[in-house]
């Protein structure tokens, strides 16, 4: 499973199949943010001059990571947030691509929207979540060596304000929030996607003052 795939998993309301916290938009930008972790860990991608670059002479087997990484590589002189920010799109949707492989494999059944809701993904294989939930958990709970995978999910689920399911208990989020950070500066990706998020928060909050201005002037 890629790394992306896991967040999205770990993200998901297992009945609803909506992301937790409303946070469906900063899921999907840690999507791409995981996508390129994913690249970064297999030597087919390095942060330089603070810019994501190719690196390696073989291209990924998998078919969406080798479109992120022609993604990363064209156009030149775009900072790394630019690039994460830009990579839904230039990846041909990373959000409907990553739900797609895991509504194939069978670990989420596609509800399709409707007239009133978006699209839903209920977690059908619950024992892949469960893992996956055990291991982000122990990992934030502990102050073992985080190995890098598991480390680069942590680090994401802080800026996708998934804090609350990598720490149910409300007493253990301390720690949770520490170990977050550590995992963090293992992930250079990792700032950049929060970076990227606090972007769109400002973007919403702009959009949600926008409407209601207008709505007050045509009361």
């Amino acid at each position: 499973m890629l790394l992306a795939e896991e967040l999205l998993l770990l993200g998901l309301d297992p009945e609803k199949g909506t992301v937790v916290n409303s946070a469906r938009q900063y899921v999907k930008v840690g999507l791409s943010g995981a996508l390129v972790a994913e690249l970064a860990l297999d030597g087919q991608v390095e942060l330089r001059d603070r810019r994501f670059v190719p690196s390696g002479k073989e291209q990924p087997a998998d078919p969406l990571l080798r479109d992120v990484r022609a993604a990363l590589a064209s156009p030149k002189g775009r900072r790394s947030k630019d690039q994460v920010r830009r990579l839904d799109k230039a990846a041909g949707g990373v959000w409907d691509r990553v739900a797609a492989r895991l509504v194939d494999r069978g670990v989420v059944e596609l509800q399709p929207r409707s007239l009133f809701r978006t699209e839903r993904y209920p977690v059908l294989d619950l024992a892949a979540r469960a893992e996956l939930l055990e291991r982000v958990r122990a990992a934030a709970a502990t102050d073992g060596q985080l190995d890098p995978r598991t480390a680069v999910v942590l680090a994401l689920s802080g800026p996708c304000r998934l804090l609350e399911v990598v720490a149910p208990d409300r007493a253990s989020r301390k720690q949770a929030r520490q170990r977050i950070d550590a995992a963090t500066a293992l992930t250079p990706v990792a700032p950049v996607v929060k970076a990227v998020i606090a972007d769109v928060q400002v973007a919403v909050t702009a959009a949600v003052a926008a409407a209601g201005a207008a709505a007050a002037a045509s009361g």
